[in-house]
This record gives C-alpha cells, structure tokens and sequence, in this order.
C-alpha cells in the first residue's frame, strides 16, 4: 500500500512537470512542420492531463474567463454558421493553443516565462533561416513566391511574418534582463534576423508590429531603469538603421511600398465586410465564412477585390463573421489583457522600489 501511494505521489509530482514540457515541446514545434503533429498530440495530452487530474485546483478567473467565453461564442458561431463543416475546420487548430494558454496561466513561474521567451526566441531564429534559405534559392522576385517556397504551414503571405514580430519584444526583455549572458546573444540573432527577414519579405504589417513592439517594451522600462530605457533605445536605433540598410540594398523596395499605399483592396475589403455584417449584426454569418461570402457580396455592392481569403481587418472581420456579441468578446479579452498586464506591471514596479527602499536599511 505504501510503495502504491508513493508511486501515485510521484505520478502527482510528475504531472506539472509534463504540462510544462508539452508547452514547450508546441512551441518548438512551430518551428519544425514535421513534427508538428506529434507535438499538438503531446500538448493536448498534457492540458487534459492537469485538468482532470485535479493539480489545478482553480482557474486564475482574471485570466482565463475572458478567453472562455470568447472560445464558447466561437463555437457558438460554428454551430449557426452558413458552412459549419468550413468553419469547424478552420477552427480546431486552436484547441491546443487554447490548452497551452491555459497550462502557461496555472503552471508558469518567472523561470519558465525567461525560458518561454527564449524558446520563442529560437523559433524566430529557425523560421527566419527558412524563408531566406528560400529567398536564396529562389529564381524569381516575388515574396509571395519566397514564402510558398518556404513550405511553412504558419507562412501563406508576407503579412504572417507577423509572427515573429510578436516574438522581438519577448527577445528584447531577456536583452535586457541579462545582457552579458548566452540566452542575450540568442535573443540579439533572433531580432536581427527578424528584421532582415521582415525587410527583404517586405510586410509593412510585420514591420509596424516589430517596431511598435519593441518601442512599448522600452516605454515601460523607461520609469523603473533608465539603463535599461538607454539600451532599449539603442536597440531601437539600431533596428531602424537595419531596417533602412536593409531595405537600401534590396533599392528601396519596402519604402517604395509604403510611398504607394495600397490600400485600395484592403478598403474595398473593408467595405464588404461592413455589408456583410449590416446583414447579420448579433450573431454574423459564422466564423472563418468572409471567404465564402466574398464573391456574393462583391458582386451585390459592385466593389472589385483582388484574391483574398481574408478582410486584413481582424476586428471588421469578427464583426461580419461573429456580430456585435462576438465582436464585444474579443474586445473584452483583449481590454482585459492589457488591465491584468498593467496591474502585474505595477505590482512589479512596486516591488522592485520596494527592495531599492530596504537596500540602506539593511546596511
């Protein structure tokens, strides 16, 4: 009886530990198509694992209730869709994201976060040698053609090199967190080859993520460091002086397409989906159904759009797909991220003054 409960004890002691490794196991994943399969398996595995062996005993409510009520009314759009069978299948690739969300909310200390980050950080670095091996090999000047070539299932156009712009301000706080140390020299490539990859790509969305990004991440360091403020800065400077060296050897390419604007598809876009949800503003027409509809309601408002399967509006888009009720839960989620973020940034910032004020008393 005592060797059968120790064994349970230490399958207990085991469980976080296999949520954790199933979370970085995905994110490593991403990097790597083929064995991307295998990892969604694992960490589906391992989210289920902690939820129903009890480890968990509540849900951090703050952080998680948002998401699930915004993940209940995406199945309910599912369900009153126009083509469920479409909208279903556009949809279950979240379910582990969903489940690793919710595992890096329960089980993540700082250690694991830094680590996060740098897992992160080496996604962004393999991703990046990818495409430009394509872009390398490549015959051809389209980067459409590039990113096709790169056979990524996270890369269909330029634009989804936004990703990695999401991963520079991650790698830019282990720079500045330890900036002498090995994880800093993997964070410094990872941003590097980022904005290079962004410039020859020339996605004007993923530059103005990348930047934007990192300026915040500078900003919110500036009231409690201003060493860290001035190596951000720096940092900064030398991203901008990439980006333009870059984009001076590729003769101005992504200058060029900033100048032309080329917002007349994107607006035209825009204004069907307006139409779309005119028609069905509390519950929209279903998610992942704006490309179903497309054709329909060009032709009906007499607007000429060039192939697209998405409105490059993500809010206009969830307002047609999922209605006011949809729409007002991603608004929620995203409004409550950025309150729990600011009251953890205040309790840090509160924190760490309160360690410079006990420094002299303790001498």
């Amino acid at each position: 009886m005592l060797e059968e409960n120790n064994t349970l004890s230490l399958f207990y002691r085991l469980i976080p530990i296999i949520g954790i490794s199933g979370v970085f196991l995905y994110i490593l994943s991403l990097s790597l198509p083929a064995g991307l399969n295998i990892a969604v398996v694992f960490a589906s595995i391992s989210g289920v694992l902690v939820a129903v062996s009890g480890y968990v005993n509540r849900f951090s409510l703050p952080l998680v209730l948002p998401i699930a009520i915004f993940v209940i009314l995406s199945f309910l759009s599912i369900l009153i869709s126009i083509h469920p069978p479409s909208s279903l299948s556009l949809t279950l690739p979240l379910i582990p994201a969903i489940l690793i969300y919710f595992l890096i909310v329960e089980l993540f200390n700082v250690n694991h976060i830094r680590l996060l980050y740098l897992a992160f950080s080496i996604v962004a670095i393999i991703i990046s040698i990818t495409v430009l091996v394509a872009f390398f090999q490549s015959t051809t000047n389209s980067q459409f053609v590039w990113i096709t070539a790169a056979k990524h299932p996270l890369l269909v156009v330029p634009n989804d090199l936004i990703f990695i712009s999401l991963i520079a301000p991650l790698s830019a706080s282990l720079v500045y967190q330890k900036p002498r140390s090995l994880i800093s020299i993997v964070a410094i490539i990872s941003i590097l080859l980022s904005v290079s990859v962004i410039i020859i790509f020339q996605s004007r969305g993923a530059l103005l993520t990348l930047l934007f990004s990192v300026t915040c991440v500078a900003g919110l360091l500036w009231p409690r460091n201003l060493k860290a403020f001035a190596i951000l800065t720096v940092l900064l400077i030398l991203l901008v002086s990439l980006v333009i060296g870059v984009d001076v050897m590729h003769n101005y390419a992504l200058f060029n397409k900033f100048a032309r604007g080329g917002m007349s598809d994107r607006s035209s876009a825009w204004l069907i989906t307006w139409h779309m949800f005119l028609d069905a503003p509390l519950l929209g027409h279903g998610i992942h159904t704006f490309w179903l509809l497309l054709k329909t309601y060009s032709e009906a408002i007499n607007v000429s759009i060039g192939g697209t399967s998405w409105a490059h509006n993500l809010y206009v888009e969830t307002l047609a797909e999922q209605g006011i009720v949809g729409f007002t839960s991603l608004i929620a989620v995203l409004l409550n991220s950025l309150w729990v973020s600011w009251l953890s940034f205040l309790c840090f910032l509160f924190w760490d003054r309160a360690k410079i004020a006990l420094i002299p008393a303790n001498n």
